[in-house]
């Protein structure tokens, strides 16, 4: 049961975050920030997590707080008007995203891992 708290305490501070952004940040560029963010942290926190196992924090600040920072359904919702728009334009945001997010979590991997060895 305690593990929930700790999902739903990073969930609040991811939130909170991501709101924060969408009030400095245009909208168009509000998901392509928190997401490739997120990605990168992700990598990070993934890359950490291998060397020092800690299933709370990890809880709370992968699956709580990025999980609530960053936004599939959001992501999804706008490749929908997209979609309804221009299907090529769709294809380009849904792969431009998808390849912007993985190289951003490939990098946050490979930094925490480069830090490590120097």
């Amino acid at each position: 049961m305690r593990n929930y708290g700790f999902v739903a305490g990073g969930a609040v501070i991811g939130v909170l975050l991501r709101y924060g952004c969408m009030l400095i940040v245009s909208e168009a560029l509000v998901l392509w920030i928190v997401n490739i963010a997120g990605s990168l942290a992700m990598g990070m926190l993934y890359a950490y997590f291998e060397r020092f196992p800690n299933t709370q924090l990890k809880l709370l600040l992968t699956t709580g707080l990025l999980g609530s920072f960053t936004t599939f359904s959001a992501f999804s919702a706008e490749w929908l008007r997209y979609m309804l728009q221009s299907p090529l334009q769709a294809l380009a945001y849904a792969f431009g995203m998808t390849i912007c997010c993985v190289v951003a979590a490939f990098s946050g991997d490979w930094l925490v891992k480069r830090g490590e060895r120097a």
